[in-house]
């Protein structure tokens, strides 16, 4: 690591979602001949072992439970050590979860700590209001309705609080490989669907699949040539049922011949080149949305709650549309505006993609992070 920066990233899930897809691109994508990465997980998964295929050093260190005095100060002395080891930098830490570890583990080791905050603060979630009390040199949000949130929720900002945008790899999403494309049809029985809505993310209550699911039942008495495919499932451990609920709603509201549940796909790629449009109907605000950047950057138009960080996102009615939250009336007629008007699909795809360029793309974003890498390590 001579003449690098080591810098470790402490991640709480070991399981790609949002956040995850974010740091693999940062990990990945970073100067190699400045900073010297290590993530560091605090818990095992297949994520895990993507990131250590990528070539990135990794480092386990497996926790039981928060509440548990014992367990934590073991995993908080054990993270000193390595940092301590690896004569770290900097840590980055990523949600509030993540900064209760690593955030306290650095400044016993006397590193300077930057907390990325890729959720909505609330003044509900206990780990928030413990985590803003950890000392950082820097807290990143992922929006500016994100650092709106934490600076109304906490007040005056004990750290300086920056925005940075996600970004993902556009060209990896405008070239799906044709023969994943093929078997992905075959195996889903894509070519019975005229047309294909779909929607990628963990399965769980705040994403909307739910609300999805009542406007496909709407949609369907129109357009009965339309099929829904759910991509994503419950986080490991998950105990709201809300899988179960998703799939007893199919059922009951007579779905089960047009909806179908994939489970988690790494060809997201390929999901998207088969759809139509993509839905992104969540419930709650979110602090950014990256699979609406996917998927504008697959050259797909997209429909999303006007909340949270959404609405940095989509332009309505240029890329996509903006539907108000928890409303199945008007998220069925957003899908059927688009399905039913070829042209308007594809100017709003093409429209989409340009932007994902524009704004959302990986390399933007890793420049921007890197530049507050540069204002936050020692300068030699």
């Amino acid at each position: 690591m001579s003449g690098r920066s080591p810098i470790a990233f402490v991640l709480p899930v070991g399981e790609r979602g949002g956040a995850e897809s974010v740091f693999f691109e940062i990990l990945r994508r970073l100067d190699r001949g400045r900073f010297a990465p290590v993530a560091v997980f605090l818990r095992d998964g297949p994520f895990v072992r993507e990131v250590e295929e990528a070539g990135i050093p990794i480092h386990v260190q497996p926790i039981t439970r928060l509440r548990d005095p014992f367990d934590y100060g073991r995993t908080i002395r054990a993270l000193r050590q390595r940092l301590v080891q690896w004569r770290a930098q900097l840590v980055v830490s990523s949600h509030g979860y993540g900064h209760l570890y690593g955030g306290v583990a650095a400044w016993w080791a006397r590193v300077p700590a930057i907390w990325w905050q890729h959720g909505m603060a609330s003044s509900r979630h206990l780990l928030d209001r413990v985590a803003v009390r950890i000392p950082a040199r820097a807290v990143i949000a992922s929006s500016h309705s994100a650092a709106e949130a934490h600076r109304r929720v906490f007040g005056s900002a004990r750290a300086p609080l920056r925005v940075i945008h996600p970004g993902v790899d556009v060209e990896w999403f405008r070239s799906p490989d044709p023969q994943r494309l093929a078997r992905l049809r075959e195996e889903l029985r894509l070519e019975r669907f005229r047309y294909l809505v779909s929607a990628i993310g963990r399965l769980e209550p705040g994403k909307g699949q739910d609300l999805l699911l009542r406007a496909a039942r709407l949609v369907g008495e129109r357009r009965p040539d339309v099929g829904f495919l759910i991509v994503g499932k419950e986080l490991s451990g998950a105990r709201s049922g809300y899988a179960s609920a998703l799939r007893a709603l199919v059922v009951a509201s007579g779905l089960s011949e047009r909806v179908i549940f994939a489970g988690f796909r790494r060809e997201i790629p390929e999901v998207l080149a088969a759809s139509d449009l993509l839905v992104h109907a969540a419930t709650q605000p979110e602090s950014f949305g990256l699979v609406l950047c996917e998927a504008m950057a697959a050259g797909r138009p997209v429909i999303a709650t006007d909340i949270g960080g959404a609405r940095e996102i989509v332009i309505p009615g240029e890329t996509g549309w903006l539907i108000p939250p928890g409303d199945p009336v008007a998220l069925a007629q957003a899908v059927l505006s688009l399905l039913e008007d070829a042209e308007r699909r594809r100017a709003m795809g093409q429209a989409a993609e340009r932007r994902a360029r524009a704004c959302f793309e990986a390399r933007r974003m890793v420049a921007q992070f890197e530049r507050v890498l540069d204002e936050l390590l020692p300068k030699s």
